[in-house]
């Protein structure tokens, strides 16, 4: 019996904490007036704190928690003459302390609610539209509830291509309000010279000269695969150029030159 008391007092504990949140700035609600479809209103609370209702204008919100400002709203429609009574209901349908940002290399940066329905990393990938042709598998996430700072590091390629459905939904972390989803660009590399598509292509671990010159179509009629130079910045920032073979491993942004066959 003591048991179900403690279990009951706990619940009813979490409902008061979640009816004790205050209304902030950003905040989406819906207000309804029972009796009264069309007072019903949808409307985000605005920096200022202001929120603006039917027939009163006006109020100020921010600061008040939903059951306040259903008693404000009550007593302001009553006071004013326009009802006799009023049964007024505050919903938050969407709390600006409640997001998840996603930013990068993904269709549509921004914030995104958990009160949504979307809970895990890839619901907010996929309510972002995904990540865009030029973003990395390499995504980071910070948690900015945590002191210092939590930083997690997901490859989508890696785990999605390599790993079991046991470890992918092992990875498919829960967001928490505050979150910050970084998808930088991804790594690109360079083939100048005498290829057939010279041009910049995305970087790949473990990728060989010969690898890059076969992205950028190989080696034309006019080249040669000797003499085979790389430009790469060292850790200074300084660009060096080096001579390399089609085994030679290349790194992320370096540029790799075909030279024009001499006969």
């Amino acid at each position: 019996m003591k048991k179900l008391i403690f279990v009951l007092f706990l619940c009813f504990s979490t409902m008061v904490s979640a009816t004790d949140n205050v209304l902030d700035d950003g905040d989406l609600v819906r207000i309804s007036v029972y009796g009264n479809p069309d007072l019903t209103t949808e409307a985000k609370v605005a920096a200022s704190g202001m929120l603006n209702f039917p027939l009163i204008g006006e109020i100020r919100v921010g600061g008040l928690s939903a059951p306040e400002t259903e008693q404000l709203i009550a007593s302001r429609l009553i006071q004013e003459g326009y009802l006799r009574q009023a049964q007024v209901n505050v919903i938050v349908l969407q709390s600006a302390n409640q997001q998840v940002s996603i930013l990068g290399q993904v269709m549509k940066p921004g914030k995104y609610s958990i009160e949504s329905g979307a809970k895990t990393l890839f619901d907010f990938i996929a309510l972002s539209g995904g990540v865009s042709a030029k973003g990395s598998s390499e995504i980071t996430i910070l948690r900015m509830g945590e002191t210092p700072p939590k930083r997690i590091a997901v490859n989508i390629d890696q785990l999605f291509l390599k790993s079991s459905v046991d470890i992918i939904k092992r990875t498919n972390i829960q967001m928490v309000a505050g979150d910050i989803i970084y998808v930088p660009e991804a790594p690109v590399f360079y083939v100048l010279g005498e290829a057939n598509r010279p041009g910049v292509y995305r970087y790949k671990p473990n990728m060989t000269v010969a690898q890059a010159i076969a992205a950028g179509g190989g080696v034309s009629n006019r080249g040669t695969d000797r003499g085979l130079e790389i430009d790469r910045r060292d850790e200074h920032g300084q660009l060096r150029k080096f001579s390399a073979s089609l085994a030679t491993e290349i790194l992320a942004d370096d540029v790799i030159t075909v030279k024009e066959r001499l006969f």
